[in-house]
């Protein structure tokens, strides 16, 4: 009795993880990415990356984005393709559904930010201002990173990977947002208070997942998170 209950829980925990192991991977890939671990296993290695040209530094960290990247592609290659496929069948039904979680998305972040940034007496979140200040020193690599690089990072880990987890659609919408929102403020906030940024930032990670959840399609949020971040960084680049 005992020794079938255990080859039970023995064969469920291997299912899980044979069904689950690309969130795993994901995860690991994203900590490596948000730790700069490339960048610190050359500064280990002798190399004071401070001290490397400004010009060469950039395409360095460029070239490391960009192989994460590549390796989230290959990873997710058949459903990119598929949801290619997909947005190219139902083209005006993705793009009407897609366009408006957008606009639903940026209404809730506007006016929250606004209401949000009168309690506080500042402008921006701490967040929003580190990539301004980013954008100002390094343009182009910070279209890069923020139209390309992030939104397939993001998407895979706050959207496909929880998607895959959570079964119920309310309760992944909702924790997607959550988790979305917490990273865009923990590592960068003055007081607690700070952590009200959370609601603009997880309404449109809602926004995303709810996309996401309505046409089994990550695709789409992919595509839309890139086109909200080039926008956002292309207004801060004129504007700047």
């Amino acid at each position: 009795m005992v020794h079938n209950a255990i080859s039970e829980i023995k064969k469920d925990v291997k299912n899980w993880f044979k069904k689950n192991y690309k969130f795993l991977v994901v995860m690991f890939l994203y900590l490596l990415y948000q730790s700069n671990f490339i960048i610190a296993f050359i500064s280990f290695n002798g190399i004071n990356i401070s001290k490397i040209p400004r010009t060469p530094r950039i395409w360095l960290f460029t070239i490391t984005d960009l192989l994460y990247v590549i390796i989230l592609i290959l990873m997710f290659k058949k459903e990119i393709i598929n949801g290619l496929k997909d947005l190219k069948k139902n083209f005006t039904d993705r793009a009407l559904l897609s366009i408006n979680c957008w606009i639903v998305g940026c209404l809730i972040m506007t006016i929250s930010s606004m209401l949000i940034s009168l309690v506080l007496k500042q402008e921006v979140s701490k967040n929003e201002s580190l990539v301004r200040e980013s954008i100002k020193l390094a343009p182009l690599y910070m279209l890069f990173t923020c139209s390309i690089v992030a939104p397939i990072f993001e998407e895979m880990v706050f959207r496909r990977s929880l998607y895959g987890l959570i079964k119920h659609k309310w309760l992944f919408i909702l924790l997607s947002g959550l988790s979305f929102g917490l990273l865009h403020v923990i590592g960068n906030y003055n007081s607690v208070l700070d952590f009200l940024y959370i609601i603009p930032y997880g309404a449109m990670g809602c926004c995303f997942a709810y996309l996401l959840s309505k046409t089994n399609n990550i695709t789409l949020p992919i595509i839309i998170h890139m086109l909200h971040n080039t926008i956002l960084v292309c207004v801060q680049i004129i504007g700047g």
